[in-house]
């Protein structure tokens, strides 16, 4: 295990400690006092319940926000690239296209392009009525690039909408993107105009990757 991952996993687990786990614990002292209360003082075990409700609430959002920053599995069996072509195979009309020579990059910038690109073929999936879409990879000299393009029926990105196209997910992307230095575009236009998802993220050149290949079993030395 590299030092890099392992300083990430004590990093993780400190804010779990932190956050979540202390959370947890002062959710489970609020909700026993509440239990000890019910009977003899019903007014003091109510607002111990609603200490425990709020509790939860910001555990829950802090849980998200530590979910968001963790890589996602698919990136640890394969390269980005294939996982994205494997993706795009589960998709109806829909095909991939490397550009560029593939080069190691930051876990955290190919976990931010995999989830734009699963966003993307999700809302196409849900909204788009399309029979054509193209997921371009573009390996950059100092960066790396998404483009998710689909001939369907359109929205209007500055539209309010309410579970549509342009909803939560947009805008957890350009969040998560914009966190990592780089920039999320929308071009769409209702009435056929298809859609065209942009990223962009800065990407240094690193040092080679480590081979992904099978996992030993449990007696391989």
């Amino acid at each position: 295990m590299g030092a890099g991952v392992l300083r990430e996993r004590h990093r993780l687990a400190a804010e779990l400690h932190d956050t979540v786990a202390q959370g947890l614990t002062s959710m489970h002292l609020l909700l026993d006092a509440a239990d000890r209360e019910w009977t003899r003082e019903p007014g003091q075990a109510r607002q111990l319940v609603r200490q425990a409700a709020a509790a939860a609430r910001e555990n829950l959002a802090e849980a998200r926000r530590l979910i968001r920053d963790l890589a996602p599995v698919e990136l640890e069996r394969a390269a980005l690239a294939d996982v994205l072509r494997e993706l795009c195979a589960g998709t109806d009309g829909a095909r991939f296209r490397l550009e560029g020579e593939p080069r190691p990059v930051p876990g955290r910038v190919e976990a931010a392009v995999l989830r734009a690109a699963q966003g993307a073929l999700g809302n196409v999936r849900r909204h788009a009525r399309a029979s054509v879409v193209v997921v371009t990879l573009t390996y950059q000299p100092f960066g790396l690039a998404l483009d998710v393009w689909d001939d369907g029926v359109g929205f209007d990105p500055q539209a309010p909408v309410n579970g549509g196209p342009g909803g939560d997910g947009l805008r957890l992307l350009r969040r998560r993107v914009a966190y990592l230095g780089g920039t999320a575009t929308v071009e769409s236009s209702p009435g056929g105009g298809g859609t065209v998802v942009s990223v962009c993220l800065p990407a240094l050149p690193q040092g080679p990757a480590p081979a992904r290949g099978p996992r030993p079993g449990p007696g391989a030395a």
